[in-house]
């Protein structure tokens, strides 16, 4: 039923609005993965990243991909990063990350992807502009009542910070 004030509601955002960006995002701090600015903020970079994918399933708006990010963050914890040494923290990173997206592709029918191209296609992405055109979406969901502000307040907060750790 329309609003009395003849204004259209916006649409719930499709996963195709707001995913591609995530994985974006995902993949483009990936390969900052172990680069942090200063030495010292090695620590700060792993417990960047638990917070941030540990926080991710609740500002996702589709309820399929929610729990299936959910599931799949349990059965490959991320936590596990705390162990990584900082020469390997890129490869473990990128793996993660994309073992991540390559199980979502295969559970929605969309060819792999060549983990040989991750580096020049993800290495130069500017998370800021990916992060801006993803945001109405999320920001949508949260009017909409999909998912609550909180988390996606948190999550952006975890980005900025990691985004710093990187000098971005």
């Amino acid at each position: 039923m329309p609003c009395a004030c003849k204004h259209n509601e916006p649409e719930y955002p499709v996963t195709d609005n707001w995913g591609p960006s995530l994985w974006k995002i995902l993949h483009a701090l990936a390969e900052k993965g172990g680069k942090v600015v200063i030495p010292s903020f090695r620590d700060d970079e792993k417990r960047q990243w638990i917070l941030l994918i540990e926080i991710m399933p609740k500002m996702i708006p589709c309820e399929n991909c929610r729990e299936h990010a959910l599931q799949w963050i349990l059965r490959h914890p991320i936590k596990a990063i705390k162990d990584i040494g900082p020469n390997e923290m890129y490869e473990w990173i990128t793996t993660w990350v994309y073992e991540f997206h390559e199980d979502v592709n295969r559970r929605t029918g969309k060819p792999s992807f060549d983990k040989a191209l991750l580096s020049q296609v993800y290495g130069q992405v500017d998370i800021n502009t990916v992060y801006k055109e993803m945001k109405p979406f999320i920001e949508t969901a949260i009017r909409l009542s999909g998912i609550t502000l909180f988390p996606w307040q948190k999550w952006t907060n975890y980005l900025r910070m990691l985004s710093s750790l990187y000098g971005l």
